[in-house]
């Protein structure tokens, strides 16, 4: 190596470094990205799946009013209309029961959020204005519950069924 060569090598290593081109991180692959995509066209071709038609349906049924505060509920709102509609008994526990045209009460969300406070137990079901409608609408579902998942009812409307069929 010759005396100019170091000189330029010098040179160049006293010069700012060119950053790399990065690519940016993709929020989701390409593979995830397709299977969403084939999941909408299916959902759409078909109308959704049994729970959203469910939803539709209630939807139809909403007043438009919390049945435990009174307050506005989100039955006008497309993207939201869902999120008044709270099972009596959860889907997830309830799967026999899930899209049970009855189990199901209009509760605000956004509002007082007694749907969420009903979902989270915050709210006893015997403190709220509408227990009378969840006994009455819970007393039919009751016999369509799997034997499998009873374990899962609240003891509240447990009881009140062994005690209304008692009588």
């Amino acid at each position: 190596m010759g005396l100019e060569e170091i000189r330029k090598l010098k040179e160049q290593a006293s010069l700012p470094k060119q950053p790399k081109a990065r690519k940016p991180i993709a929020k989701k692959s390409a593979k995830k990205a397709t299977q969403e995509s084939i999941a909408k066209d299916v959902k759409e071709k078909t109308g959704g799946g049994e729970l959203e038609r469910w939803f539709q349906a209630r939807r139809k049924e909403m007043s438009g009013y919390c049945s435990h505060c009174g307050k506005k509920t989100t039955k006008h709102q497309d993207k939201w209309f869902r999120s008044s509609i709270a099972h009596i008994l959860p889907k997830r526990l309830f799967k026999s029961v899930a899209t049970h045209p009855l189990n199901w009460v209009e509760l605000c969300f956004w509002e007082n959020n007694c749907h969420g406070n009903y979902d989270n137990y915050a709210i006893d079901v015997i403190e709220m204005n509408c227990y009378d409608l969840i006994i009455e609408r819970f007393i039919v579902i009751y016999p369509d519950i799997d034997p499998k998942e009873r374990k899962y009812i609240p003891s509240t409307l447990l009881q009140y069924v062994k005690n209304e069929t008692d009588t």
